[in-house]
């Protein structure tokens, strides 16, 4: 008779069970799936767009599919990559991959947070990260971007010190009095205060400008993220080592605030932790293929690395730079320079990099 019972009380476990799990999946079925319209600003096939799609998979692989991004739209495909910010932040994008520097026209300290070296974190990537991350970096950036548009972003891209292509070799820091070279945001400060000439366009317009002479030089990013540009054909140097940005999270996923908003716990969760393992593979894999593109590339340019003397000229015109942002009357400036300060004082006190 207890046998019977016990054959019984299990039977009505496991039908139960079966019912629970059965009702949780066909729940799980009618889950409407969330799809985000987005795009990047870059060229379909640049490895920044190319970044753009991994963290577009990674997102679906990580939300079990219940947060898509059927297409990660190319630059000019929609818009343009400027406007790829305007129209996410007006809500006819969710999501665009971009640049903070490419609104520096609209908030002029962006590059300050994120990689531009006037700021006080960008020594390495460990403060970086470690001052974006923990030091409440991120928080500051994003407060500053809800300034003037209806935004959040999370890093989805850290970049190694950019390269400077050029026509003519730049040995020494007076062969930069004179240049017109290509570069952005905050970082025409720090040129300007080398003698160049700046001029800002986006990256996927650099190569062709080049190639019309319009510039004598240009910075865009790491070897592997210039690696699809074509500049291998038009530049004769490149310039590399540890310049005015040593490393640089220049690069974000953009969200409508809006859209974040709508958005259940769990899922924005998933959508930061999407944006960093995108970050930690263009480190991991970027860092990588700018070994294999130096090796490719040894016989198309004529690769010069910055040099101590250089490298001491470039401290001075950072100091410049910072000076003029101290004495800048937008008190943004001073609150971000004096954020990053707090955490880097603290920071070169007691930091333990192993590496």
């Amino acid at each position: 008779m207890i046998r019977r019972w016990f054959s019984i009380l299990i039977a009505l476990v496991i039908t139960i069970s079966l019912v629970f799990i059965v009702c949780e999946r066909s729940a799980q079925a009618k889950e409407k799936v969330i799809k985000w319209k987005a795009q990047s600003a870059w060229h379909r096939g640049d490895a920044f767009h190319d970044e753009a799609e991994y963290f577009c998979e990674a997102l679906k692989r990580m939300s079990g599919g219940r947060l898509v991004i059927p297409k990660m739209f190319a630059v000019g495909e929609i818009v343009g990559p400027i406007q790829a910010m305007t129209e996410t932040s007006a809500g006819r994008l969710d999501l665009t991959h971009n640049s903070g520097m490419y609104v520096a026209g609209t908030l002029r300290w962006t590059g300050l947070p994120i990689g531009s070296r006037p700021g006080w974190t960008n020594e390495s990537i460990f403060s970086q990260v470690r001052y974006l991350y923990e030091g409440g970096g991120l928080d500051l950036y994003n407060e500053y971007i809800q300034t003037k548009f209806n935004l959040i972003s999370f890093p989805a891209v850290i970049t190694a010190s950019e390269a400077v292509y050029s026509i003519k070799p730049i040995r020494k820091i007076e062969d930069f009095k004179g240049l017109k070279i290509r570069t952005s945001g905050l970082n025409k400060m720090f040129f300007e205060e080398l003698g160049c000439t700046c001029v800002s366009i986006p990256m996927c317009d650099v190569t062709p400008a080049m190639e019309r002479g319009e510039l004598d030089a240009c910075e865009m990013s790491s070897f592997y993220i210039d690696s699809k540009s074509g500049i291998e054909d038009v530049a004769k140097y490149v310039l590399v080592g540890t310049i005015h940005q040593p490393v640089g999270a220049t690069v974000q996923v953009f969200i409508n605030l809006d859209t974040w908003k709508a958005l259940p716990d769990d899922l924005k969760q998933i959508v930061k932790y999407a944006a960093r393992v995108s970050m930690w593979h263009a480190f991991e894999y970027g860092g990588y293929m700018d070994q294999v593109m130096a090796e490719k590339w040894e016989n198309r340019f004529e690769i010069i690395k910055v040099t101590p003397e250089m490298q001491a000229g470039f401290v001075k015109a950072t100091e410049k730079a910072r000076a003029k942002m101290y004495a800048s009357s937008d008190p943004w400036a001073r609150k971000i320079l004096d954020h990053q300060k707090d955490f880097y004082k603290k920071y070169k006190k007691y930091a333990v990099e192993p590496w």
